[in-house]
C-alpha cells in the first residue's frame, strides 16, 4: 500500500487551537494575577454542558462573575493561554449562578456550529473537569485530594502523591481490501449504522499491535502495513482518537458478535455516494467524528 495522502487545509474538530497551557505559569501568585486581569475569560459548564450565546459561539465570561457563586469541585481552573488572553473553566452547581442569560448545549450537539478551535477549548474543559469529579480521592490511600496548579494535577496531603489526568489512547482503522473499506456496527447501535473498526491500545502495545489485533479479535481478519493518517483529542471522557489505514489480508470474515454486531465491506463508490447525498445513509457519522474525517479522507485519496 502506497503512503497514505492526507487531506490538505484540513482541522479536526477538538483539534487546532493553539492554546498555551502556560506549564510554567502556574504558581498560585501567578494564577491569581492571570484571574483578575481585564481580559480574563471562564468558560462555564453544567453537567457536562457548555455554555453558549445567542450567536452560537461560546460564552465566556470574566471570571468576576463567579464571585460567591456555587461551583463544583476543583473551582476554576485555568485551561491557558490564548493570544495572551487568561481562559478560565468552571463546573456551576445550578445553570443559573451566572445571570447572563446562558445556554447551555451538550457539546455532541454543538459541534453543528462551534469552529473546531472552540471545540478544541471546550473539549479541554469538559475532559479536565470530568477528570476532577471522578478522580476526588487517592488512588493510593484513600483520601481527598485537593486540585494544584490551576487544574492540571491533583495533590495528596495525606501521602504527598500527585495525580495526573490521565488520556486513554484508542486507535480506530480504515480496512482496505482492494477499492473496499471493512466497516462495523458496535451493539447498541441504531440499525443500519457503521462505522471505523476502533479498540483501545493495551499495556505494552505499539499502536500498530493494536490495530492488528483488534481487528483479529472482532473480524477475524489479518492486516499489514499499518499506517497513521491523523489523530484526535475525544472528550468522552478523555481520549486520544488514532486514525488509521491498513490492508487486510482477505476478506474472510469471521465476526466477534460479543464485540461487534455486524461488519461489512463497502466499495469507494458505496461510501462516495453517502457523503455526496446520492445513496444509501449507512454511515450515520456525526462530522465532529474522527470515522468521518478518515473516510472522507479515503474517498478523496
Amino acid at each position: 500500500m502506497k503512503p497514505y495522502t492526507k487531506r490538505k487545509k484540513f482541522i479536526m474538530p477538538f483539534s487546532g487551537d493553539e492554546l498555551d497551557h502556560a506549564e510554567t505559569q502556574r504558581a498560585t501568585e501567578q494564577l491569581e494575577i492571570f484571574i483578575k486581569q481585564d481580559n480574563a475569560k471562564c468558560l462555564c459548564l453544567y453537567k457536562g454542558s457548555i455554555a453558549i450565546n445567542g450567536n452560537g459561539n461560546l460564552s465566556l465570561v470574566h471570571p468576576s462573575k463567579l464571585i460567591g457563586k456555587k461551583i463544583n469541585d476543583p473551582g476554576p481552573i485555568f485551561l491557558g493561554l490564548s493570544n495572551n488572553i487568561p481562559l478560565f473553566s468552571v463546573s456551576l452547581v445550578e445553570p443559573d449562578e451566572i445571570k447572563e442569560d446562558l445556554i447551555f448545549e451538550d457539546l455532541r450537539k454543538a459541534s453543528k456550529f462551534l469552529s473546531p478551535q472552540e471545540m478544541s477549548v471546550a473539549g479541554r474543559a469538559k475532559s479536565l473537569l470530568d477528570w476532577h469529579l471522578n478522580n476526588r480521592f487517592c488512588s493510593k490511600c484513600g483520601q481527598m485530594t485537593q486540585p494544584s496548579s490551576g487544574g492540571i494535577k491533583r495533590e495528596c496531603n495525606s501521602c504527598s502523591s500527585e495525580h495526573f489526568p490521565r488520556v486513554n489512547p484508542v486507535v480506530i482503522m480504515l480496512i482496505i481490501s482492494n477499492n473496499k473499506v471493512l466497516l462495523g456496527r458496535g451493539k447498541g447501535w441504531p440499525e443500519g449504522a457503521m462505522s471505523a473498526l476502533a479498540g483501545f491500545i493495551s499495556p505494552g502495545e505499539t499502536i500498530e499491535e493494536a490495530v492488528k489485533r483488534e481487528t483479529y479479535e472482532e473480524v477475524g481478519i489479518k492486516i499489514k502495513n499499518a499506517q497513521y493518517v491523523f489523530s484526535q483529542p475525544w472528550p468522552w471522557p478523555s481520549q486520544l482518537m488514532i486514525g488509521m489505514v491498513c490492508e487486510a489480508d482477505n476478506e474472510d470474515l469471521n465476526i466477534n458478535t460479543d464485540e461487534i454486531e455486524e461488519a461489512k465491506w463497502f466499495t469507494k463508490d458505496q461510501v462516495k455516494a453517502v457523503y455526496d447525498n446520492s445513496g444509501d445513509h449507512f454511515l450515520k457519522l456525526p462530522k465532529f467524528t474522527i470515522a468521518h474525517h478518515l473516510l472522507r479522507n479515503w474517498i478523496e485519496s
